[in-house]
């Protein structure tokens, strides 16, 4: 029960860390490399999620469980009994984009723009579309406090 505390504990921090990021940081660092260091804090922020998820939802039940696939179908199945929607495919993408090459458009601009290409389609992400994947996980994250967990 205490482990599961501190890793809530830890969520909340890594999520006002990343608050941080887009609202105080971004403002003086406009760089590509600081669009990337937001996703890849979000990236983090969702995996740091599904496993206070798991330990939370799942807990022990899931400890027998060695394939990862199934991990994430107990993971999403103990969710949805609970009301809490979470989009997986922005976790995905947003990974995806971290592989991917990119471009810059505005480098040091308040426009500041990271063209990215994944399968041949075009990404643009700019401060506005983090704060919407941000927002995302903030939401998914709080779906937990209205299941009535201990979160």
């Amino acid at each position: 029960m205490e482990e599961q505390y501190e890793l809530i504990r830890d969520l909340k921090r890594h999520l006002n860390s990343i608050e941080h990021q887009l609202f105080v940081s971004s403002k003086f660092t406009r760089t590509t490399e600081m669009l990337r260091k937001i996703m890849e804090s979000i990236v983090t922020g969702y995996e740091q999620f599904f496993a206070v998820a798991f330990e939370v939802l799942v807990g022990e039940e899931g400890t027998y469980v060695q394939n990862v696939r199934d991990k994430i179908q107990m993971l999403n199945e103990a969710l949805q009994l609970r009301g809490v929607a979470v989009d997986l495919s922005e976790y995905f993408l947003l990974k995806r984009l971290l592989m991917s090459e990119f471009d810059c458009i505005g480098e040091y601009r308040k426009n500041l723009c990271m063209v990215s290409y994944v399968d041949g389609e075009e990404y643009l992400i700019n401060m506005q579309k983090l704060h919407e994947f941000y927002a995302s996980l903030k939401s998914a994250t709080g779906g937990l406090q209205q299941a009535d967990t201990i979160y």
